[in-house]
């Protein structure tokens, strides 16, 4: 189970929203309350789509007005969504658009505020556990790659030893061999059967750390 953090430092927000007014109110919030910010201020579509191209990697997350001069809507989150899918977005919107905010959920959205209720606790709330659950989803994904990885071995790096052990049965019991000639065949089973126990053993040792994470 992941909790939200309560102290979140050095963190990088930026701000799309085209109205000075909601920007310097917002802008004032997040000053009060998280002393190392850095934010970045875009005020359409086309400049923001630009600036992340350059500077996704450095955002920890977005606040998204949902109309801007040119492009609104799921259009607009559609944009945003396929230039940065992993920073969490959290929608900024008026009560004429809570539908719409609401539908902006299930399309990768983490979050919505409605800006007539804004205050800095709310904003710090949101910002915690935006970037909390970002986290969380985050260590997710890296335990199913390393899931598929271990279905990888488990398929693939499993079968290669065991099939040139199954080659040598056959041929063992097809061919009539001197007692020289099965020795050696017999060294490469072996061979064959330490690579497979040592397959084995990585995939029991990565499942276990993986078994472990999960517990704690």
């Amino acid at each position: 189970m992941f909790r939200p953090e309560r102290n979140i430092n050095n963190i990088s927000i930026l701000v799309i929203e085209d109205n000075p007014g909601d920007f310097i109110l917002i802008e004032d919030y997040l000053l009060d309350r998280f002393k190392n910010i850095k934010l970045y201020h875009c005020e359409d579509a086309a400049s923001t789509i630009a600036f992340l191209a350059e500077n996704n990697h450095q955002i920890d997350l977005i606040f998204l007005d949902l109309h801007l001069p040119d492009l609104s809507g799921l259009e607009l989150i559609d944009k945003i969504l396929g230039v940065i899918f992993i920073t969490p977005i959290i929608i900024l919107t008026g009560y004429g658009d809570i539908a719409l905010a609401r539908k902006s959920l299930e399309l990768g959205i983490y979050d919505f505020l409605i800006k007539d209720e804004l205050d800095p606790n709310l904003l710090q709330k949101s910002i915690e556990f935006a970037i909390s659950r970002s986290s969380h989803v985050r260590q997710i994904e890296i335990q199913n790659q390393k899931l598929r990885n271990i279905a990888w071995m488990q398929s693939h790096g499993v079968r290669a030893p065991l099939s040139r052990m199954l080659g040598i049965m056959n041929l063992i019991e097809s061919e009539t061999l001197d007692k020289n000639e099965l020795f050696d065949w017999l060294k490469h089973m072996r061979t064959s059967a330490n690579e497979l126990d040592e397959i084995i053993k990585s995939i029991v040792k990565d499942t276990q750390i993986l078994n472990k994470k999960d517990n704690e």
